[in-house]
Parts: structure tokens; C-alpha cells; sequence
């Protein structure tokens, strides 16, 4: 559990303080006065400079007009999406509206402890963080009356993410974050889980607040099936944009493999059909499958379209070097480590390949399907 200091009034942490609270809202026409509420009053109660932000997404039922009605008497501006729609992408909204040098981002549905801002917001204020995210999973957090089920997929949904953070509740949806963090940062994505996006790209200091999580009193949730599809796509986007290296290199690999399949059928037809020479035969074979394997990594593997005859003029260059790589770790493991005897010559061949291929990867990457223009 983290234990938060509170020495002082907030405005003898920072001679600017100031707090944007961001809402966002679909149709939270029932909760809407009472989190308003709610949140001002902590806010006062903890001499917290703040404004609260409700990003509504063109609600039918009335929440942006309820909401814009209580702005004489407490700190709300409200911004309605026309064509928008989706809780990630308003929060991304809020954010470039936010005029606090700390945003803090929960739901407007009363099931994220409104008591906790403080706490969410006093760290990051001290300078010991750059973010803080509400936890369920940590000692002194936990969720009210939750069926078994919805317990299921919440821990399910974490597990899956344990790739991308070390967060113990990736999936909270309770934070704060220095505003200075998120200005132009470029941020992405899709559905709901704006902390998991932000801590992945951004890599935030963070520090993880105890909460106690209770299910919405009033409306409709938003946790259907379309939503969990959204996680599992949003998931996938971040794993390949945190592993995007390694996920080269094994589409660099596969694009190899066709390329020997290719090489070989070449070779075969234009010896066994046509009577060429095989040593001919291999020189055409090559020049077929580098003209592949150069388009595929192209579109595919590095979805490069930078100038396309010096990328396929260095990507033949460092093929022929390639080749020679897996030549001469071949010549040093047969002559000098004893591997010319018995079969060891596969094995070998085997790690040339993966010399050759590694360097083909790392040369090809930097120079032949470099972003750099």
C-alpha cells in the first residue's frame, strides 16, 4: 500500500497548481450531477486549484446540457464530440484541453473513488512521479460485489498485458498524469484502456494507489463484447509496437523461407525444363527471389516506401554481403571448431544462415528500409 504524505496545503507544493479532472461521458445523464458534485467538493476540500472536463460523446439523453447547466456554480466546461466516439479518444481530447499541470482521468459513473483524488493527485505534484494509476490488485485496494465473472475477466484482461507493463491492474482506468507528459504525445488508441496506452508508449515514473472499485448505480455500462474485441486489437497494436524489432525479424525470416521455396522451384524449372546450366540457372534464381524477398519486406515487413532503386540496389548489396557472412562463419566452424566431421556441417550451415540472416535483418533495416530520409 503507498502511503501519501500530505505535508502542507497544495498550493505550498507548486506556486501554479492546477488540476483538470477529465470526464469522459456517453449517456451518464443519471450520474453526472452527482460526480460533479462529488469532485468539487473534494476538491475543496483538499485546497485543490481544479477544473473538471466532461468530453461527451453526443449523448441523447441530455449529460452535456446537465452538465454545461451546473458550470455557474461549479468548475465544469464541457466539450461535445459530433463525429466522434470512444472513451480513449476523449480522454486524448481532454488532454489537449486540459489547462492543469496534472490531468487526472476517471469514470463519470461514481465507480472510481472520488476520495482518492488526492492521493492520485499530491505525488506527482511532489515530483516523486510522473503518473499514478488506481489499482484494485495491490493491499488495501478491491472491488465491491463482483460476480465471478466480471472477476474472471478483469484478471484475464491483466494477464494478458503482463508482456507490456509491470502495472498490477492495467486495466483501471483511474489515473493521473503530468500534463507536460502527455502534450503532443503520440497517442493511439483504440477502445478504452487509455492507461495501458499511455504507460506502454509514454514510460511514465509511475506509482500504483490502492482503490476499492464499485459497479455503477445508475445507467448502462459500456463493458460489452464490441468493447472487449476493441482490448484484444488494442493489445495486439501495443505488443507490436513493443516488440517491433523482434517482430521484424520473425516477418524477415518468414519472407526468407518463402524466398528458399521460391529459389528452389526456380532452379529446378529452369534446369529440368529449359536444359540450363544449374550454375545459370542458380544466377536467375537469385536474382528472382532478392526481387521478392525485396518486396515483401518492403510492404510488409517494414512498410517502407522510401526510394525504391537505392532501397533494392543496398537491399542486393547486403544479400551478396549476407552471403558471404554465412560462407565465411561456415569456413571458420569447418577448419578451426572441428565441425567437418559427421553431419556437424548442417549444423554449421545452420548458424551461418542465422548469422547471414541477423546481419541481413540489421543492415536492411537500417539502410535499405530505413524511415530516414
Amino acid at each position: 500500500m503507498v502511503n501519501i504524505q500530505k505535508e502542507g496545503s497544495l498550493a505550498e507544493l507548486t506556486n501554479n497548481l492546477d488540476v483538470s479532472i477529465i470526464l469522459p461521458t456517453y449517456n451518464e445523464a443519471d450520474n453526472i450531477k452527482n460526480i460533479i458534485v462529488e469532485v468539487s467538493r473534494v476538491l475543496n476540500d483538499n485546497g485543490i486549484k481544479g477544473e473538471i472536463i466532461i468530453i461527451d460523446d453526443d449523448s441523447a439523453d441530455g449529460t452535456a446540457v446537465i452538465a454545461e447547466s451546473l458550470s455557474d456554480k461549479y468548475p465544469v466546461r464541457t466539450n461535445v464530440r459530433k463525429n466522434f466516439r470512444g472513451l480513449a479518444t476523449a480522454v486524448i481530447k481532454g488532454f489537449e484541453l486540459a489547462r492543469g499541470n496534472v490531468c487526472l482521468v476517471m469514470d463519470a459513473d461514481l465507480s472510481h473513488p472520488v476520495e482518492k483524488i488526492a492521493d492520485m493527485v499530491y505525488p506527482i505534484l511532489r515530483g516523486d512521479c510522473d503518473m499514478t494509476v488506481g489499482c484494485r490488485y495491490i493491499a488495501g485496494g478491491g472491488c465491491k460485489e463482483w460476480p465471478l465473472l466480471r472477476k474472471i475477466i478483469s484478471k484475464g484482461s491483466g494477464l494478458l498485458a503482463r508482456g507490456l507493463t509491470r502495472l498490477s491492474d492495467p486495466t483501471s482506468g483511474f489515473m493521473a498524469v503530468k500534463k507536460s507528459l502527455v502534450t503532443d504525445a503520440n497517442l493511439d488508441p483504440i477502445g478504452w484502456k487509455i492507461v495501458l496506452e499511455t504507460v506502454v508508449k509514454l514510460r511514465p515514473r509511475f506509482i500504483e494507489i490502492p482503490i476499492v472499485f464499485a459497479d455503477r448505480q445508475q445507467g448502462e455500462s459500456k463493458l460489452n463484447l464490441e468493447a472487449q474485441l476493441d482490448y484484444l486489437r488494442h493489445l495486439w497494436r501495443l505488443y507490436c509496437y513493443q516488440y517491433s524489432s523482434m517482430i521484424q525479424f520473425v516477418k524477415f525470416c518468414m519472407v526468407g523461407l518463402s524466398g528458399l521455396v521460391i529459389d528452389t522451384i526456380t532452379l529446378v524449372i529452369l534446369v529440368e525444363l529449359l536444359a540450363l546450366d544449374p550454375l545459370i540457372a542458380a544466377v536467375f534464381a537469385f536474382l528472382l527471389v532478392i526481387t521478392w524477398n525485396y518486396g515483401l519486406n518492403r510492404i510488409w515487413t517494414f512498410n517502407r516506401f522510401n526510394n525504391t532503386l537505392y532501397s533494392y540496389i543496398t537491399f542486393l548489396l547486403i544479400c551478396c554481403v549476407g552471403l558471404g557472412i554465412r560462407i565465411g562463419v561456415m569456413h571458420l566452424l569447418l577448419e578451426y571448431a572441428g565441425m567437418h566431421t559427421g553431419k556437424l556441417y548442417i549444423l554449421a550451415s545452420i548458424i551461418g544462415i542465422f548469422s547471414a540472416t541477423t546481419s541481413n535483418f540489421l543492415w536492411s533495416k537500417s539502410i535499405s528500409f530505413s524511415d530516414r530520409k
